[in-house]
């Protein structure tokens, strides 16, 4: 067995004079060692090992592996503000890391959430010494796809980690959901000092991933609230890419963890150690209605099949006449009532732990209130696989000066079970393009895709109050010309 050397408060000076903490693991001969890097805001001694492999495993690979404490977290000095300081002072650490006696010089990071921001961040100042990345679940935009969904704020995920940032009221135990409820039904959380800037969508700096050559490793939680964000990036990177995608939520990595550890460590031995002689798939993937992986040397060609919505009479509930066709939409104007004092409730999803239905969940319920218009296909003759982000465009009239249109993806299974794939919002005037969440969902023959579409989803994004908190908005949407485009896998 591997003998491991833990240091405990190794630190290091940023170029403004802070001093920044960290722990270091690698085994106890034959270094020097490939090093990675962990920069977190939520204590070093736990190093993202909530959902990645602990610092131990990684180091039993023959890793040298440090774990620090960001600005103002921890035992670190400074003031934390999210984001603003991750780019210079994750550069500085990797240079720092790859100076070590234990470090051969070449270093990769890794973790999920704001330690995938903060990788993202420091790989933007191009570090000579970072050889790769692997953000999990995370954003590279603090905003659209991390804070904020199509222009409205992401309110359950706001509130929860507003309140876990400022020290307010614990997200913990059996009074978990009910301290959510509290934050959401005010509307914010008073502690967080960020509240009023992250509600107007000033959310911080916007990392240009576009600009990043660097190899990646991606983690896309299909029931993760930053997938639309991660999907994003893992598009527009400028190097190598690796794709590791799962029904997971944010928290936990559930089922089959160690494929996470698994993809991490191939992953790490050929970009990092560079002892890895046969290449990892390039994607990996566990649909969410499967449990059989995928895996694909390139990335899975896919197409697009366009779908109208249409309606003879009235769409509303599941029980209405709405269609998705093959062609243009067609049908009157479909009307649904915005009710701000009663809003249509998000289940399932990405929606946040402790406090609500996470992942796969039943939409029957939901689908039975008057101001849910539900669109259902024919059933599937054979079976397909759905990998990707499908989009609604579609128009909504009302007197409002905007309105949300909020759109779950759903499949109808052949026992009649109705169940979500993937979720997405725009609050706009008019026209409204929505990007839903990313999803990779099987099909078996006899099912049936559906789109239901709703003025809310409280408290996934906060009630849209523009024409007033009490005043009801009578909302038309227009069938003509709307158009559901999903992603269908090829062969």
């Amino acid at each position: 067995m591997t003998e491991l050397v833990w240091t405990r408060g190794l630190t290091m000076r940023t170029p403004d004079g802070e001093t920044l903490v960290a722990d270091t693991w690698h085994p106890r001969d034959g270094g020097p060692f490939p090093t990675l890097l962990v920069r977190t805001a939520y204590g070093r001694e736990v190093a993202s090992s909530i959902t990645a492999p602990h610092p131990a495993v990684l180091a039993r690979a023959g890793y040298l592996v440090v774990s620090q404490d960001v600005r103002g977290r921890g035992d670190s000095t400074g003031t934390f503000t999210p984001f603003v300081h991750e780019a210079a002072d994750g550069a500085a650490a990797v240079a720092w890391v790859a100076s070590l006696d234990a470090s051969n010089g070449d270093v990769g990071m890794y973790g999920f959430s704001y330690q995938g921001m903060a990788q993202l961040h420091a790989a933007s100042r191009r570090p000579p010494a970072l050889r790769a990345i692997a953000p999990a679940m995370c954003s590279g935009d603090p905003g659209e796809g991390f804070l904020r969904c199509g222009g409205a704020l992401r309110l359950g995920f706001a509130a929860s980690w507003g309140a876990q940032m400022s020290d307010a009221d614990p997200f913990t135990g059996a009074n978990a959901a009910a301290t959510l409820a509290a934050h959401c039904a005010r509307g914010r959380v008073d502690a967080c000092a960020w509240w009023d800037d992250w509600a107007a969508g000033r959310c911080g700096p916007v990392v240009d991933v576009a600009q990043i050559d660097l190899p990646a490793l991606y983690t896309i939680g299909w029931f993760d609230t930053f997938a639309p964000g991660g999907w994003r990036d893992l598009a527009a990177h400028a190097g190598p890419v690796t794709v590791l995608g799962a029904p997971w939520s944010h928290i936990p990595w559930t089922p089959d963890r160690h494929m996470a550890t698994a993809a991490h460590l191939a992953f790490f031995d050929e970009h990092v150690a560079r002892r890895r002689v046969d290449p990892a798939p390039a994607w990996r993937s566990l649909a969410c209605n499967t449990s059989t992986w995928r895996t694909w040397a390139a990335p899975p060609t896919t197409t697009v099949r366009t779908f109208g919505l249409a309606s003879a009479l009235d769409p509303s509930t599941r029980f209405g006449d709405g269609r998705l066709v093959d062609g243009p939409g067609s049908g009157p104007d479909a009307y649904a009532v915005h009710q701000p004092a009663v809003p249509v409730f998000a289940v399932g999803g990405a929606y946040t732990d402790g406090a609500g239905v996470v992942g796969r969940a039943d939409q029957r319920a939901v689908q039975d209130r008057p101001d849910v218009l539900c669109f259902v296909s024919e059933p599937f003759t054979a079976e397909v696989e759905i990998l990707g982000a499908a989009t609604l465009v579609t128009e909504v009239h009302s007197s409002a000066p905007t309105d949300d249109v909020c759109v779950t993806l759903y499949e109808v299974r052949p026992d009649g079970a109705v169940l979500n794939l993937a979720f997405g919002a725009s609050r706009a005037r008019g026209v409204h393009t929505c990007a839903l969440s990313p999803v990779h969902a099987v099909l078996e023959p006899g099912t049936r895709l559906g789109v239901a579409i709703a003025p809310s989803a409280y408290p996934e994004i906060d009630v849209n109050v523009s024409a007033g908190a009490a005043t009801q908005v009578t909302r038309a949407l227009q069938l003509r010309g709307s158009a559901l485009r999903v992603p269908f896998v090829l062969g």
